[in-house]
């Protein structure tokens, strides 16, 4: 007798290899859960709805005192206590989108909102800071209808009216355009019913060219050509009979059509075209601004302009301030019934202003300032200044990094880097040495082909690391040797095949509300990815470096587990908070911060071979160290890793009790265990006893 011995799980997750070639100590599944410092597996704390937002509020930040959120109206009424509001307005009372990024400078939040005409502003304590002006033309238009029209076969009809059981009585031939499509006669059974029943079955049978299928209701034969399209349409359908039988009320075929889903075909400011192919109208109008949006963002014309979504409106922006695209007619090209509101339109509201800037989209307080994206720029406020970002306060400026490395032509985000600030873009980081005086200001370093697109994915993670998620996966940006010159470290390996497809499936809004944070009880980071969190629990003495996942969900009153998507998530007072539609969740709850419900943790082992891999073996039973009730299942082929036997549910640990009976033989075994009802659950190891067949050679 031998056992396969698990005493930890201090890999977590790991999805690098085949679930047959995977080592030991590493989970192929680690849903709903962490690994704690000591190595074991534990169900992750429930998300519960603490707040329930009034409508008109966007976005989530905190001062030292409170939760707070964002509109562009008076408060409303309704808002819980706890959550205060701020209020930001856009200076022609456009309505607040949303909140790009926000920080805390001496205690007040500066915020960066964007508008339903695609503006951006920026507010410090909720005044709006003039030194920011976008001067871009505008227009705005909203998608207001289309419909995904799939192909339909035509269809017809006749019905059975009269006959007497007898073999001369038949209905012997059903013709379409002279194709008979019954192929040998029905007899009339004496009732319409089942006679027009046994012909759907006979046609049904038959296969003719072109092909028919058939259904009947009563006395009614319902017919249905086998291929979509128009062309059969208005074809009679023909019966004929023997005897007594008769049929009448005939219905010619009717209602084929060609697949015609609406579509945008292209769209054009002043006759430049902003796309590079049609975009098809898809699930709803909201859907479709969002696909349209991507689509003008992902191509470049000439001159350049940006798209942003708001709901179902599409605000279209030029590249550049100033009153030059003002007047320039903004047309659509569009099929199959998509709709636009106006049919037509013209850029405006584009100008110049001295002694103001373009304003960018992330902010960061770093030292006595506050940082600003804004294009190829990294701008910085006055000292102790955060108002005041023009050359003419001291303190203030700009740096052009485009300047400095190719590929910084677009910022995306900062973040503090040790005594230096980084500077990302979606390909290049750079590494500044900042200093109140700008004179001082120097490059440390650029790290090329390397970056991010999701500037709220940029988390500081202890003294000297940055993780940040590019296109290939999650990244580390972390100091390599005593020079404290940066490297890229590949952190996120374990599950990069699990992130990047993750990604792929995101919109670029949804790209834009990737979270990375730290939560704050037991220092694990998290990457909120819409209704998924990638988890890392780091621990350096008890030599844990492990990823999991949390699937964003609830409890709701009837005992099931409900998803939601996260738009806006924050650490504040050693809670993890996470907002989606009008709903802040609190991860563990207000009260104790370790509430529990009936979300399914899940710890799969790999596929165990005992070092043997094409050796069978007699697997006769299992243990376990368990906390809390568990399902526990196996799994022996890993060429159907959906395969599994049950085995039975435990709700302490084996150890003392008898033999848990597994009874197979395989060449491996994986072990899945699923938490039952409430939690807290635990999985601190297990074992297998298993016997080797030595004649299996």
């Amino acid at each position: 007798m031998s056992i396969l011995w698990y005493k930890e799980f201090t890999g977590g997750l790991d999805a690098r290899r085949m679930a047959e070639a995977t080592s030991g100590g590493v989970l192929i599944r680690a849903n709903n859960g962490h690994i704690t410092r000591g190595g074991e597996f534990e169900q992750r704390a429930a998300f519960v709805p603490e707040y329930a937002l009034p409508p008109g509020t966007v976005g989530m930040a905190h001062t030292p005192a409170s939760v707070v959120v964002f509109g562009h109206e008076e408060e409303p009424d309704g808002l819980p206590v706890g959550v205060a509001y701020q209020r930001l307005q856009h200076p022609d009372g456009e309505a607040l989108v949303r909140v790009l990024s926000t920080d805390l400078y001496a205690g007040k939040i500066y915020a960066v909102g964007e508008f339903a005409d695609g503006s951006i502003h920026h507010f410090y304590d909720g005044v709006r800071v003039t030194d920011w002006f976008d001067g871009r033309a505008r227009a705005t238009f909203e998608v207001t209808g289309g419909a995904e029209d799939i192909a339909v076969a035509p269809s017809g009809s006749f019905e059975v009216t009269g006959g007497t059981n007898d073999p001369a009585n038949t209905i012997s031939s059903v013709l379409i355009d002279g194709v008979d499509i019954l192929g040998s006669a029905v007899e009339h059974t004496g009732d319409n019913a089942t006679t027009a029943a046994a012909i759907a079955v006979q046609i049904n049978y038959f296969t003719s060219t072109p092909d028919y299928t058939a259904t009947s209701l009563g006395q009614t034969v319902y017919i249905t050509a086998a291929d979509t399209g128009p062309a059969m349409n208005g074809k009679a359908i023909t019966p004929t009979v023997t005897g007594d039988a008769t049929t009448g009320n005939s219905v010619n075929l009717s209602g084929g059509a060609d697949s015609a889903t609406s579509q945008m075909t292209m769209l054009r400011v002043d006759g430049v075209a902003l796309m590079s192919g049609p975009v098809v109208w898809a699930t709803s109008n909201e859907a479709t601004a969002a696909l349209i949006a991507a689509a003008v963002n992902g191509f470049t014309s000439s001159p350049d302009y940006t798209a942003s979504v708001a709901g179902a409106f599409v605000s279209i922006a030029a590249a550049d301030p100033g009153p030059e695209p003002n007047g320039y007619g903004v047309t659509f090209e569009i099929a199959n019934g998509f709709v636009v509101s106006p049919a037509s339109t013209t850029m405006a509201n584009g100008a110049d202003s001295d002694n103001t800037y373009q304003p960018g989209e992330f902010v960061k307080t770093i030292g006595q300032k506050v940082y600003s994206t804004s294009g190829p720029n990294l701008h910085f406020s006055g000292i102790k200044d955060p108002t005041h970002w023009t050359t003419d306060v001291v303190g203030a400026g700009f740096i052009d990094l485009s300047t400095e490395s190719s590929g910084s032509e677009q910022l995306t985000a900062i973040a503090r880097y040790q005594n230096f600030a980084a500077v990302f873009a979606a390909r290049t980081i750079q590494i500044w040495a900042v200093d109140p005086d700008p004179a001082l200001n120097r490059q440390q370093q650029v790290l090329s082909n390397t970056g991010t697109d999701c500037p709220n994915s940029v988390t500081s993670f202890g003294d000297v690391d940055i993780f940040y998620l590019a296109d290939s996966g999650l990244r580390s940006l972390r100091s390599r040797d005593i020079t404290s010159s940066a490297a890229t470290t590949d952190i996120g390996v374990p599950v990069d095949d699990l992130v990047v497809p993750k990604l792929a499936t995101l919109t670029e809004n949804e790209r834009h509300n990737v979270i990375g944070l730290i939560e704050p009880r037991d220092g694990r980071f998290w990457l909120i990815m819409k209704d998924q969190i990638f988890v890392f629990s780091f621990f350096t003495g008890a030599k844990v470096s492990a990823w999991s996942t949390y699937d964003t969900t609830y409890e709701d009153q009837y005992g099931e587990q409900v998803s939601f998507d996260v738009t806006d998530a924050m650490s504040f007072r050693r809670r993890v908070y996470l907002r989606a539609d009008d709903t802040v969740y609190v991860y563990g709850g207000l009260e104790t911060g370790d509430a529990h419900d009936n979300a399914v943790a899940e710890p799969w082992l790999p596929y165990m071979d005992a070092d043997d891999p094409a050796r069978r073996k007699q697997f006769t039973g299992f243990d376990a160290a368990l906390r809390g009730l568990w399902e526990v299942a196996a799994a022996w082929d890993p060429t159907n890793t959906a395969a599994e036997e049950k085995i039975g549910i435990y709700g302490s640990t084996t150890y003392n009790a008898a033999r848990n009976t597994i009874g197979h033989s395989a060449t491996h075994l994986s072990l899945r265990f699923r938490s039952q009802g409430t939690g807290p659950h635990r999985l601190g190891a297990c074992l297998v006893h298993y016997i080797a067949n030595k004649d299996d050679d």
